[in-house]
């Protein structure tokens, strides 16, 4: 199913499955990368509310939710996620982060807290480097023009063909369709969520003390063709290896649910015991 959800920044809309599931001891959410929307998680939405209930959610300014304040910083978009989880009845949950996600979901762990939130999957990162950040934040995601020969799509498939690889055409063509029909606030989110990396990481490190924390490492991982990113384990956490670049809900759904599902296990088996 999807529905809308009110918040303090206006409708955030989302997708849902297994809400039959609503006496189960836990929830989870699922946040997605940027530009893109919830619409990543279809491939397994259903598969994965089999047992328990699975809400992915719109970025505020991304797929169909309304779009967030100018310069917000990523905590202020980790309040509005919260207020949409209250709204919706949501209790004890799991966070399922992927690139962008996991930025948001680290700092949902920070506004819901520890005992809130019963275990977090993240997505791989690069270690701390407050300048690379900032070069980032400044000229990654420039504002996009619309010539008359068509070249914004070639463009942007070769971004995406430099991020992901050739691997699966459907899903560059399905990055490329996001971004442009997203394109007056595609990169909306892309400061803040650079700027936030450092502490992103020390957030990550802090509640991995407290709480099962899953990264899920790419086969490789790329900002540019040209620019290869260096991936760093973050200590205290687990790592679970993925046969794909990214987009691993269509790529590589059954590694993926299964990683997933051992994390709330662990969860559902601590509560027990």
């Amino acid at each position: 199913m999807k529905g809308y959800v009110s918040t303090s920044w206006g409708q955030l809309h989302y997708r849902a499955a297994g809400l039959e599931h609503s006496q189960a001891q836990l929830s989870l959410v699922m946040l997605h990368e940027s530009p893109r929307s919830s619409m990543v998680y279809t491939p397994v939405l259903e598969e994965l509310g089999r047992t328990l209930p699975v809400y992915a959610f719109d970025t505020p300014g991304f797929g169909m939710s309304d779009s967030a304040p100018d310069d917000a910083p990523i905590a202020d978009y980790a309040r509005i996620f919260l207020e949409a989880i209250d709204a919706l009845g949501i209790g004890r949950f799991v966070i399922l982060g992927m690139k962008t996600g996991s930025y948001l979901g680290s700092h949902l762990i920070e506004a819901a807290g520890p005992k809130r939130v019963g275990a977090a999957i993240l997505y791989a990162m690069a270690g701390p480097d407050a300048d690379r950040q900032e070069r980032y934040a400044r000229t990654w995601a420039p504002d996009l023009d619309i010539p008359e020969d068509g070249s914004l799509f070639t463009r942007l498939w070769a971004k995406n063909v430099g991020i992901y690889g050739t691997a699966s055409p459907r899903d560059l063509s399905m990055c490329v369709a996001e971004a442009v029909i997203n394109i007056d606030r595609y990169n909306s989110i892309y400061p803040a969520t650079f700027r936030s990396h450092d502490r992103t990481w020390r957030l990550i490190t802090e509640y991995s003390k407290l709480i099962p924390i899953t990264i899920l490492v790419p086969d490789g991982a790329q900002m540019t063709p040209e620019e290869q990113v260096e991936l760093v384990s973050i200590p205290g956490t687990r790592e679970v290896l993925m046969p794909a670049k990214g987009q691993f809900a269509s790529q590589c759904p059954g590694p993926f649910t299964a990683a997933i599902r051992e994390a709330i296990s662990a969860v559902s088996a601590a509560d027990v015991s």
